[in-house]
């Protein structure tokens, strides 16, 4: 058991963590005076001692939510302007903290019978918090008692931090569709997803709970965090219990934004697990056999061959363009919709794909191809209408031939816009020269080991002889 368990509150000192609801490090307390300390030379808190001794302080977490949001809305691109925008948001993170942030922060619960040193210098025990005026909450970590705890417990943090912002810039950029999938599962299979999502949520969340707050940051035995199991398994309703609790008065901190903002996200979470259910085939499948393919490409040594568009060419799959993906869909649902040659195309390869007919009696030598082409031309008619500038070269697909992989045939993931063909450049044949399974770059399909792999259709090896 804990030492605070055993013996109740104990006097806070310099030489202990604390962390902030609102922040990413365990940060030490700088104490303002030095006249009354432990045998071991560190001194006791008091109710004025509210900066850290770290340059860093507790680095607020909300400039990193911030970044990581820009990043994956698209705002901000590329590694370098990354890099900047990171480096603002630890610059940004340590000044708001420390060097704004201090000066307004408020111990409070501690006892004015009790004071170290000057008068009205009130000692600080366990039961003491400090408050800031952001809206997070210092408390005493009574398990981290070393700088590499510190660190591990301050990556997760910034983990988490980037995780929920990447989540909210997602969101930001292109509305619940960025959850979504192009897959059409039956009802039952929808609800397997949900509930697949929701147990992996939860079960995630109780192992975080579990291990980063009620062993490392509290210093508990494992048998002792129940509470935190618990909080973790109802990750998604502790908001409103929170704010229930401060409402009845059973907690006597008064509520403030972020209760209402943990709110808002923990419905936003539930809301894109049930778009993300909807529109995509079995997932707890699809991460089987995408995990399955990376174990055994790394087992022959071959995932770190693949060439990916946009690391070796820089470029955008459809997919990850929120705009483009916008326009890509609508170019889909409105030739789903049209009395034309051009919908008659796209109906009978989506049909032919969900079997729905049979493939091999409605299909042309170009089946496929067709069907591209007509989403190609309306995707292109609706970007000119929007005023969206596109590259200027052909879309490429990343697996081809188109007849091979003809269940990606107008995947969005499996689609890069490329740069126009020049005098001296050509952007989509030295792809293909770079990639090629063969000796030519066009008639050769790819090579397995630069085949992309995109689970939500039927995911073939990313190389054939992997399972070997």
């Amino acid at each position: 058991m804990s030492e605070s368990g055993k013996t109740g509150y104990i006097a806070l000192t310099s030489d202990m963590y604390f962390t902030c609801s609102s922040g990413l490090a365990p940060a030490k307390m700088y104490p303002t005076q030095q006249n009354h300390g432990t045998k071991d030379k560190f001194y006791y808190l008091v109710k004025d001692d509210t900066a850290t001794q770290q340059m860093g302080d507790f680095c607020c977490r909300w400039t990193v939510v911030l970044a990581a949001a820009i990043a994956a809305a698209g705002v901000v691109t590329g590694g370098a302007a990354l890099l900047v925008l990171a480096a603002v948001a630890v610059a940004a993170s340590a000044a708001l903290c420390g060097g704004l942030a201090a000066p307004f922060r408020k111990w409070v619960g501690y006892s004015t019978l009790n004071a170290y040193g000057r008068r009205d210098a009130y000692s600080l025990t366990s039961k003491c918090q400090m408050t800031c005026p952001i809206g997070g909450t210092i408390t005493y970590a009574e398990g981290i008692t070393s700088t590499w705890q510190a660190l591990i417990y301050t990556a997760r943090n910034t983990g988490w931090a980037c995780l929920e912002g990447a989540m909210l810039g997602k969101l930001g950029s292109a509305g619940f569709g960025a959850f979504a999938g192009t897959a059409t599962p039956t009802m039952a299979t929808a609800l397997m997803n949900f509930a697949f999502l929701n147990v992996s949520a939860r079960g995630l969340a109780a192992v975080d709970q579990v291990a980063f707050e009620g062993v490392l940051r509290n210093g508990k035995d494992l048998s002792e965090t129940g509470d935190e199991l618990v909080s973790g398994l109802t990750i998604f309703e502790q908001p409103f219990i929170q704010i229930y609790k401060k409402v009845t008065g059973e907690n006597q901190e008064a509520l403030n934004w972020q209760d209402f903002y943990y709110a808002g996200l923990s419905l936003v979470g539930q809301r894109a697990m049930a778009e993300s259910a909807r529109t995509n085939p079995n997932i707890a499948v699809g991460i089987y056999k995408q995990g399955a393919q990376t174990v055994n490409a790394l087992k022959n040594g071959k995932l770190f061959e693949r060439v990916t568009l946009e690391s070796r060419f820089g470029l955008q799959s459809l997919y990850d363009n929120p705009v483009w993906r916008a326009l890509w869909e609508q170019a889909k649902e409105n030739l789903r919709n049209a009395d034309t040659r051009a919908g008659e195309h796209l109906r009978n390869y989506e049909n032919g794909m969900r079997g729905k007919i049979d493939p091999n009696n409605s299909k042309s030598p170009s089946y496929e191809r067709k069907a591209f082409d007509a989403v190609r031309d309306e995707f292109k008619k609706l970007a000119r209408q929007n005023g969206e500038e596109l590259p200027g070269g052909p879309i490429h697909h990343n697996n081809w031939p188109i007849e091979k992989y003809s269940d990606h045939a107008t995947d969005p993931k499996n689609l890069y816009p490329t740069e126009p063909k020049t005098t001296t450049t050509d952007q989509h044949m030295d792809i293909h020269r770079e990639t090629t399974g063969g000796n030519h770059p066009t008639r050769d399909p790819i090579s397995p080991k630069h085949e992309k792999p995109l689970y939500e259709h039927n995911p073939r090896p990313i190389d054939d002889n992997d399972n070997d």
